[in-house]
């Protein structure tokens, strides 16, 4: 009587049942695991999970500051902070403060347009620019990108200056997701 050869060709483990040729479903994806792939998907594209931007503007009596920066973003990502000052009176030497803590684990990519000065002063990150005349509109773009070991929120203030007289402050908060 001959042997059946799937019994004696197959390697040990493999018993009859692995041979057999299963229902519709055993070469395709389950639907179950479809569904689930399809709302993690539209929960990405929702924008729910981060990368949303908010704009925040305050003005107080010598300028009008507008700030976009994004509410929440996933660590690693790239984003830009734009911050616009509009001047209500004349500003001899326009400078931009930064808290160290809107900054801590982010990489500072490039600043546009560049810094006529550069420092640390106070408790804060300070750029200096040339004058604002009253009326004209002044636009800093800093691009940037969270380091992927960030989790959790950054909470700082953005001020402008006056050659070191606050005109216009600011506190913003980014959630930083996984």
């Amino acid at each position: 009587m001959p042997s059946d050869p799937l019994k004696t060709a197959a390697p040990e483990g493999i018993h009859p049942p692995h041979h057999g040729p299963g229902g519709m479903m055993a070469r395709h994806a389950s639907v179950g695991s479809l569904v689930v792939l399809s709302c993690i998907m539209a929960l990405g594209l929702s924008g729910w999970l981060g990368k949303p931007t908010s704009e925040i503007s305050i003005e107080e009596a010598g300028a009008r500051l507008t700030i976009e920066m994004p509410a929440a973003i996933r660590n690693g990502d790239f984003y830009e902070t734009r911050i616009r000052v509009r001047a209500l009176q004349d500003i001899g030497k326009l400078q931009i403060e930064v808290s160290p803590e809107l900054w801590r684990e982010v990489t500072v990519n490039s600043m546009i347009p560049s810094p006529e000065s550069e420092g640390f002063e106070g408790d804060s990150f300070r750029f200096g620019f040339a004058s604002l005349d009253a009326g004209n509109e002044f636009l800093f773009k800093i691009a940037s990108q969270i380091n992927p070991r960030l989790i959790g929120k950054l909470e700082g203030h953005i001020r402008v200056l006056d050659d070191g007289r606050v005109l216009a402050d600011t506190a913003r908060t980014m959630r930083v997701l996984p």
